[in-house]
């Protein structure tokens, strides 16, 4: 009997079938005796290995033993995350961070209090004690007013300058409840505001509404270089030539010691400045005076 079709077209997929299901065995055993290697470069985790570690988890072949120590299958369900933190005197005592204590943190308050109460108590203190110092005390500047002065010596010329001065002044004291001690004086003679000379005068006190006489000297004899400048010299000797007359200013620095009968004291700085003396000479003989039409009143400063 003669195969029918059937069985000849059957009979090819029979072997095909037995050959994909043969095929498919010996693929399933070839991958269990070789396993297949990790990724390849590029493709999924497969970063490069960094010497002395194992490469990452999934790059091993099924049944590798992995190394001693190397925990392939933590369970993380093990830890408590809703563990309460410790206290923090835990950190206070362990280094981990400073907190004070409530006792310090009121001590610390307390303290910044209490300065600014001192501080506000102190500037209070000095307000009342200046009010209190103008309204009972008023104190007054002193007053001085120039009674001579005479030039003697006078010479201007292009390579040297002299002249001496002497000065007579009257101090008064317009204060009735304050005195006042004078201790250095420094005396200095301008000329346009260019220092001519400076020196020194005797020291003295007023008492109160009280007035006295004071004397200062001051002489030069230098050259141009020195004591003054070559264009002041040459306007002084331009006025004496021409006009006959110089205006000089006498300046003093006094070192003051305002003192109340009671318990208040205070230093400080008088300024004297006499300012625009002229002097009218005697023809071409150096020697000179007050012109009468000179203002005499000084104005001080503290």
């Amino acid at each position: 009997m003669a195969p029918s079709s059937s069985d000849h077209d059957s009979s090819p997929k029979k072997d095909k079938e037995s050959t994909s299901a043969t095929d498919g065995k010996t693929n399933t055993i070839a991958s269990q005796q070789h396993p297949p290697p990790p990724y390849p470069p590029g493709v999924g985790y497969n970063y490069p290995q960094t010497m002395g570690y194992p490469p990452p988890m999934g790059q091993y072949p099924p049944g590798y033993q992995y190394p001693p120590g190397y925990h392939y299958n933590y369970n993380y369900n093990n830890y408590n995350y809703a563990a309460q933190a410790p206290p923090a005197a835990y950190y206070y005592n362990h280094g981990a961070g400073a907190y004070p204590t409530q006792e310090e943190m009121n001590a610390a308050a307390n303290f910044a209090r209490g300065f600014l109460i001192g501080m506000m108590l102190l500037f209070f203190f000095i307000f009342a004690s200046t009010i209190l110092f103008w309204v009972v005390l008023r104190p007054q500047v002193p007053e001085f007013h120039v009674e001579s002065l005479t030039v003697a010596n006078f010479e201007a010329k292009e390579s040297s300058f002299a002249a001496s001065w002497d000065a007579n002044l009257t101090a008064r004291n317009p204060n009735t409840k304050i005195r006042l001690y004078f201790n250095q004086i420094e005396t200095f003679m301008f000329y346009d505001d260019q220092p001519l000379v400076s020196s020194y005068a005797n020291p003295f006190s007023l008492e109160t509404g009280a007035a006295t006489g004071m004397v200062t000297k001051l002489a030069t004899n230098s050259s141009i270089d020195e004591e003054a400048e070559d264009d002041a010299v040459e306007k002084m000797a331009e006025e004496y030539g021409s006009r006959g007359a110089v205006e000089f200013s006498l300046r003093m620095a006094m070192w003051t010691t305002f003192k109340s009968d009671s318990w208040w004291t205070r230093r400080s700085t008088v300024r004297v400045f006499c300012e625009e003396l002229k002097v009218a000479f005697v023809g071409k003989t150096g020697k000179g005076s007050l012109a009468p039409d000179t203002n005499r009143e000084c104005l001080v400063f503290i």
